[in-house]
Parts: structure tokens; C-alpha cells; sequence
């Protein structure tokens, strides 16, 4: 095991000088400095003894995956929050793995200098208490009632949604999504049954495939099945994206065969042709909501435990019914 004393002796330095120099004082010249850093790299042992905090606070933001693009807008609307409050952002992927939130933390814990951690969905994590504060972004079911959340509150855009096809009329709504979204599908079936009173299996596709495939597989599914709902709601836009492809595919006009209504609002919809409709989860106000309170709770001030942000149905081109 190397000491600094032994670490010092490799360097020809005093041990006072070589502490000076990994506490970064200035009464070390950089030339020195610089030479007793690079004997440290070179056995190994430089972040042992380099105890220098960077001047900023840095929050670790765990995502379930990065090839997605549904994420992509919420990590943007972090990166522009945290810079605003004068942090920096590190990022890993929780890979939808079980229990891999909690050997995330148990790495940023032990080996890392990280200030908080925003969790963005399900996670395993329980005691609220831990040593590195933690904030969760989530929709209900993701967020944990007994930790610091940003609740994304998508029942009442999907209420909408349903109340703007009985009120045209609409008999019909299906609904595709993929596996790992399938979560969604019970917000759908609770407004259904609320407002229509039921919801009909026949119309509903959750696929095993992702993204844009999804949504044609599951399009095609439900035209090639004889049960093709008049309007279609889509558990991500790039699944809805999929479903217009196949719908253009198969001579099906949007929306005056089929309407569609996405979810996340990514930047791109409102230019499809048609402009999709979509489910606009504000991604900047979760955003500066969950800086807010982890901030607040690494400097010990106490946060709102819970913050509820209610999504938006925004309309658009592709869910106009014209019968």
C-alpha cells in the first residue's frame, strides 16, 4: 500500500509539500504540483490522495436508457435547469435492470463525489434518508410516495383525450403500446371506464418490439385483425410515428380514416405531416421542479415532498374528426 509518506519519498517531496499539492494550495508551485500528480497517477493512487472539491455541485441523473428519444427532451430541460443554478450533470443509463438504481446509488456513494441524484422512473430505492439526496421523476406509478418525487400527473390528459372522442361521436378507441411502457395502458383503461363506461381488448396492441416498430407492428396488427378503432392513442410519439408509416402503408388516411394522439410531445411532432397530436408531459417544468428540490435538500432545506406536474392534451392535425 502506498502513503503519502511513501508517495512523497517516490517524488523527492516533503510530505507537506506533496499534501499541499493534492489540497490544492497555492503555496505549490504547478510545476511541482504537476510532477507529484503524475507519480500518483503512475502508482495508481492520485484520486486516494486528491481531495481538491470541484467548484460546483454535480447531480448524477439516472435514465432507464439512452437510445430512446423520449428522454432525450427531459435530460435536455436538466442539463439548461442545472446550468442555470450553476451545477454540472453526469448521466448513466439504469437499463430498465432490476435493482440497478440501487447499485447506481451504492457507486456514486462509495466512489464518487456526487452531490444528488435524480432518479427519472421506477426505482428501488427506499430509505429517504440516505446519504446522497435523491429526487425521483416519475408518473404515479413510478414515483415513490415516501420520497422526494415530481409526479407527472397523465390521467387527466388522457381523460381529455377520451372526452374529446365521445364528444365527436367516436365509438371506437384503441390503444398501442410496447412492454416496457405497458404502464400506460392502465391509465387508458381507468379513463375508459370512466367515461365510456368499458373499454374493448380488440383494440388494444402492446407489442414486443420498440419505437417506431411498435407502433407499426401494432397498427398492422389491429388492420390486418379487421379491428381498426377510429381514433388511436400511442404510449410515445415515435410509436404513433410507426403507426402513421403503416397507416399511409395500407391506403388509410389520417386522421380521416384513423386519428392519432401521441404521448411526450417530443419537438418533432408538431411538424409531421399531419401534425401529430400528443400528450405534452412539460418536460421543463419537471425539469426546474426537480433541481429545485435537490438542491434544496442537499444544502439540508426542506423540499415540497411531492410535486404533482399535470400534463397537457395538445390537438393537432392528426387526431381532427371529420366522421
Amino acid at each position: 500500500m502506498i502513503t503519502l509518506s511513501k508517495l512523497a519519498k517516490l517524488a523527492n517531496v516533503s510530505v507537506s509539500t506533496a499534501s499541499k499539492a493534492f489540497s490544492g494550495s497555492k503555496e505549490v508551485n504547478e510545476e511541482t504540483r504537476a510532477w507529484i500528480f503524475s507519480v500518483a497517477k503512475e502508482h495508481g493512487v492520485f484520486k486516494k490522495f486528491y481531495n481538491v472539491k470541484y467548484p460546483r455541485l454535480v447531480i448524477a441523473v439516472v435514465v432507464p436508457e439512452f437510445q430512446s428519444r423520449n428522454y432525450g427532451p427531459l435530460l435536455s430541460e436538466l442539463q439548461r435547469s442545472l446550468d442555470e443554478k450553476g451545477c454540472s450533470m453526469t448521466v448513466m443509463a439504469s437499463r430498465f435492470l432490476p435493482n440497478e438504481s440501487n447499485k447506481i446509488y451504492d457507486y456514486y456513494s462509495k466512489y464518487t463525489d456526487i452531490d444528488g441524484i435524480i432518479i427519472i422512473g421506477k426505482h428501488e430505492l427506499c430509505d429517504d434518508e440516505l446519504e446522497i439526496p435523491y429526487v425521483v421523476i416519475g408518473t404515479d406509478k413510478a414515483c415513490d410516495k415516501n420520497s422526494s418525487s415530481v409526479n407527472i400527473n397523465i390521467e387527466n390528459a388522457l381523460k381529455d383525450a377520451v372526452k374529446y372522442a365521445k364528444a365527436a361521436g367516436v365509438q371506437s378507441l384503441g390503444f398501442i403500446s410496447e412492454t416496457k411502457t405497458k404502464e400506460k395502458l392502465q391509465s387508458f383503461i381507468d379513463a375508459m371506464n370512466e367515461i365510456y363506461g368499458g373499454f374493448d381488448e380488440k383494440y388494444v396492441v402492446i407489442t414486443e418490439s420498440r419505437f417506431e416498430e411498435s407502433g407499426y407492428d401494432g397498427m398492422k396488427q389491429l388492420i390486418e385483425s379487421g379491428n381498426v378503432p377510429r381514433i388511436v392513442i400511442c404510449g410515445y410519439d415515435n410509436i404513433a410515428i410507426g403507426a402513421m408509416r403503416c397507416l399511409n402503408d395500407f391506403g388509410l388516411r389520417i386522421p380521416g380514416d384513423v386519428a392519432l394522439i401521441g404521448y411526450d410531445d417530443n419537438a418533432e411532432s408538431k411538424y409531421m405531416v399531419p401534425s401529430l397530436s400528443s400528450i405534452d408531459v412539460k418536460h421543463r417544468e419537471c425539469a426546474l421542479a426537480a433541481v429545485d428540490m435537490v438542491i434544496h435538500k442537499i444544502f439540508s432545506k426542506p423540499p415540497r415532498k411531492n410535486i404533482v406536474i399535470v400534463a397537457e392534451l395538445k390537438l393537432r392535425e392528426s387526431s381532427v374528426l371529420t366522421g
